[in-house]
């Protein structure tokens, strides 16, 4: 049975069906050939034994028309009955017969020593009794069956009830044999026939349908080959997006590092330049003012607006430099980085934060020490603006899926997340941005009253966020 499974498994489900489906068919055909040989059978021994007892019962009945009044034969009845088996065409259809009683007493035979005797009336013999024609094959087994064993293997067994002239009172049973030779032959030409057609039939319809199942596989199959391409395609696709994904966050990364460094590089040339002009205006101012008071033609209240106002640009673009730069980040560790930008904080907004530094790593990728710098400074300067700077909580932890978790949470007033951002208002889609740009997410829970929290989830693997 393994091995039957096992050689099944190799084959393909076409196969394994048109297999399977021959078993049916043949099991099917065979058993439907047996059951219309025994029909057949059945049918020609029924035939055979009505047209026999017919023609039989014809010549036998007058002489057996005593027994209406009397329980034996005479000696003349019984050599009249001898003589129709031996003289009389009756001889062509019949090779034995007997007399019994309703009893079961044999009142004829062919073997006399038989006569007299009594047997059980059941079977076919009990039916006959009651009135009924019956008929079969016989192995000659019984016991009253010695004389036929001698002569033959089997042969046709009938038994036809004899009943009394002009009444339906039956004085006598006729045990009958014939030759089977002629009725079998005819039997197995009939079903050789019958086999044959049931045959026929089965291998047409098995042939219909394994062209049917044989079309249908081969649709399968170039449906699946199809399919396999498709899928191949498709898998060829998402590797290329898959690289592509790839060298967008690489590129992101790098961008991050190059628009820092760009940004760093504004900011050195807006405090090396502008910065530095005016600062040399404000000391020619001072000069010039010195040489107006010592003339006496010194004008106190302009030259104090224009002192004023270059102060304030000279204030303004040192603060504009300052945002720009950057502390240098590619040596300094994660947990660094985030003193530093609460330090930074805690000096501009003069507001103080506590720092939880839970399982932080010890290294991160440039772009990645970027971010988390950018983005916490952005999230501590909305909490000292929009969250009056109560409560302000940082922690930074390490998750579980090879990324850094950076928080920023504080108590102040909160406000609904699902309102869109005033116009200007552009501080949590760049730290979204700066997140997603390099494979990260941001996350972002508040609520009216009850404080506002801001989650960073930035990569820290070099694969995730690379920058040459």
């Amino acid at each position: 049975m393994r091995r039957i499974r096992s050689a099944l498994a190799h084959l393909s489900l076409a196969r394994r069906f048109q297999l399977v489906s021959l078993a049916v068919v043949v099991v099917g055909g065979a058993t439907v050939a047996w059951v219309l040989g025994q029909l057949i059978e059945t049918s020609a021994i029924n035939r055979t034994t009505s047209v026999t007892a017919l023609y039989v019962e014809s010549f036998v009945a007058p002489e057996l028309q005593s027994l209406a009044s009397t329980s034996s034969l005479t000696q003349p009845e019984i050599d009249s009955l001898q003589s129709l088996l031996t003289n009389s065409p009756v001889r062509q259809q019949i090779v034995a017969f007997r007399i019994w009683s309703t009893d079961g007493r044999i009142l004829y035979s062919p073997n006399p020593d038989l006569m007299g005797r009594r047997f059980a009336m059941d079977g076919d013999r009990g039916r006959a009794a009651q009135g009924v024609v019956t008929g079969d094959i016989s192995n000659l087994t019984d016991p009253e069956n010695i004389y036929e064993r001698q002569h033959w293997s089997h042969l046709l067994e009938i038994y036809l009830p004899i009943r009394a002239s002009r009444s339906s009172l039956i004085i006598a049973v006729a045990e009958l044999y014939q030759d089977p030779n002629e009725l079998e032959g005819e039997v197995n030409q009939d079903q050789l026939t019958a086999w044959g057609l049931v045959a026929g039939a089965a291998l047409l319809a098995y042939l219909a349908l394994a062209r049917v199942v044989h079309q249908g596989s081969q649709k399968i199959i170039s449906q699946d080959s199809e399919l396999r391409e498709r899928v191949r395609e498709l898998s060829g696709l998402l590797d290329q997006n898959a690289g592509l994904h790839d060298r967008l966050r690489r590129a992101a990364a790098r961008t991050t590092a190059l628009n820092e460094l760009e940004r760093r590089r504004i900011g050195s040339d807006l405090h090396d330049g502008p910065s530095q002009t005016l600062a040399l205006a404000m000391l020619r101012l001072d000069a010039v003012e010195g040489r107006l008071e010592e003339s006496g033609h010194g004008d106190d209240e302009n030259l104090g607006s224009v002192r004023g106002a270059l102060a304030d640009a000279l204030a303004e673009m040192r603060t504009i430099a300052a945002g720009l730069r950057t502390p240098e980040l590619e040596r300094a560790k994660p947990a660094e980085i985030v003193r530093r930008a609460v330090a930074d904080h805690e000096r501009r907004a003069g507001t103080g934060a506590t720092v939880d530094l839970n399982g932080i790593p010890a290294r991160a990728p440039l772009a990645t020490k970027i971010a988390l710098y950018r983005i916490l400074s952005e999230a501590l300067s909305n909490a000292a603006r929009h969250g009056q700077g109560a409560g302000v909580a940082v922690t930074v932890t390490a998750s579980m899926d090879a990324q850094m978790m950076a928080e920023v949470s504080d108590k102040g007033p909160g406000f609904d997340v699902r309102q869109r951002p005033r116009r200007g208002h552009l501080g949590l889609a760049g730290m979204r941005e700066r997140a997603e740009l390099l494979g990260g997410r941001l996350e972002v829970e508040s609520r009216i009253g009850a404080g506002t929290r801001i989650r960073a989830y930035l990569p820290i693997t070099e694969a995730a966020s690379e920058v040459p």
